[in-house]
């Protein structure tokens, strides 16, 4: 019998923590510009919401960040983080009030997250994919 994948003993490598950092923001990043177009939050799309958000929010306390364009710095880029995972939070749930000024709020933090953390990157909504909740 043939047996695919890693021998019992041999563990997979560790993912860096910075990788995974800015994998959850992008995905955190994606997921608010989605909710602010009116794309359909369903139950499994909020709870994975949430979750990122909660995550991110307590990686930022623990995590050695390194970005190749914070002119700001690394502090105001990780309270930029902990209030965009408190705004996404509260957009996700129905009850928040959403304006013009808590909308402009929310788009003008993640340009300043954009420019720091994905320089070179647009980010990019797939309507295909964000319309099934």
């Amino acid at each position: 019998m043939k047996r695919f994948g890693s021998d019992k003993g041999q563990m997979a490598p560790a993912a860096d923590p910075n990788v995974l950092f800015r994998q959850r923001l992008y995905l955190l990043v994606i997921m608010v510009k989605a909710r602010l177009k009116g794309y359909p939050v369903g139950n499994h799309r909020q709870s994975a919401v949430l979750e990122n958000a909660a995550h991110l929010h307590q990686a930022c306390n623990r995590i050695d960040i390194t970005l190749p364009n914070a002119k700001a710095g690394v502090h105001l880029f990780k309270e930029r983080v902990k209030l965009l995972c408190i705004m996404a939070t509260a957009l996700i749930s129905d009850e928040y009030p959403l304006g013009v000024y808590r909308r402009d709020a929310i788009l003008e933090n993640i340009d300043s997250i954009a420019v720091a953390a994905f320089p070179e990157q647009e980010l990019l909504l797939f309507h295909d994919i964000l319309m099934a909740a």
